[in-house]
């Protein structure tokens, strides 16, 4: 054959050629190799989205256990608050006679309590922030109630966000007005028998009065621990399981004010401590003017 010859027969076979294979081409983009490897794609990404989010959560986890472990120690710390002054002389509220059921009991006012030099109803803490580690508020509610026209107890601790029902047990409207320092948290009537105010709170002295009967005052001292006590009729208190170590020990009355003390605790061995007022400490600026008027 002739050059030309066999150039036009290698043409011809490659037409040939390009021809048998264009029918195969349509088939693939929904033949089982394409598909697969389109399909195989959002799986990959789908797998690792929830691997990065628990890589990125893992610490969070791990840092909330680690708050929530809070040391309970077996240290002990007791204590007693003194008086060594004369005391106000506590009588019944003027205003007592005028105000229906509260005039049906002569209830003497209860501001300053003292027996055989002893001081009751002292809060005693640990400093704000002075135990390390973090605890959660109890389950259990802290209950303050309005018996006699009073608040009983007049003063107790709670821990940050620890939930309060206030209660009314008497037969007559109240009006729970409570403050934290100058300013007014909630201001709320109730009724007798009406269900519990439920509050919480996150820090500080918060006072409890009311507008009905402007002799009424409880206090609840919220702390960021469970580490304190109210001193009793003895002026006794005591704080049980306290991690050892040094700490600043406080005492705050409604009426005299803050004191403190340094305080060691040891495991095996009750930390003693005094706490002495004289009676002429000024009030405190959380409690101003509570006894004026009252007689």
């Amino acid at each position: 054959m002739h050059r030309r010859d066999l150039a036009s027969l290698s043409a011809l076979a490659l037409a040939a050629l390009t021809l048998a294979g264009c029918p195969e081409e349509p088939s693939k983009p929904s033949g089982g190799t394409a598909a697969t490897a389109t399909t195989a794609a959002p799986p990959v990404a789908s797998v690792e989205k929830p691997a990065a989010t628990q890589r990125a959560e893992a610490p969070k986890a791990t840092g909330q256990a680690t708050a929530a472990a809070a040391p309970e120690g077996k240290g002990v710390i007791r204590g007693v608050v003194k008086f060594t002054g004369k005391p106000v002389e506590m009588k019944v509220p003027a205003a007592r006679k005028d105000a229906p059921v509260c005039q049906d009991k002569e209830v003497p006012y209860n501001a300053v309590v003292v027996n055989d030099g002893k001081l009751k109803d002292t809060f005693v803490r640990i400093a704000v922030g002075g135990v390390p580690g973090s605890w959660t508020a109890p389950d259990a509610h802290a209950a303050v109630d309005q018996q006699d026209c009073m608040y009983v107890p007049r003063i107790q601790g709670v821990v940050s966000e620890q939930q309060v029902d206030i209660k009314n047990s008497d037969r007559t409207l109240h009006n729970v007005h409570t403050y934290k320092g100058s300013e007014t948290l909630f201001n709320q009537a109730q009724p007798g028998g009406a269900a519990p105010l439920t509050k919480a709170w996150k820090d500080g002295i918060i006072k409890l009065t009311c507008d009905v009967h402007p002799w009424m005052r409880g206090f609840v001292v919220v702390t960021d621990h469970p580490f304190f006590a109210v001193s009793g009729d003895d002026g006794s208190f005591a704080i049980e399981k306290v991690p050892a170590g040094k700490y600043k020990l406080e005492a705050w009355h409604p009426r005299y004010g803050l004191k403190t003390a340094d305080v060691v605790v040891a495991d095996d061995k009750p930390a003693q401590v005094t706490f002495t007022y004289a009676g002429t400490e000024p009030e405190p600026a959380e409690n101003k003017d509570e006894l004026k008027g009252l007689w």
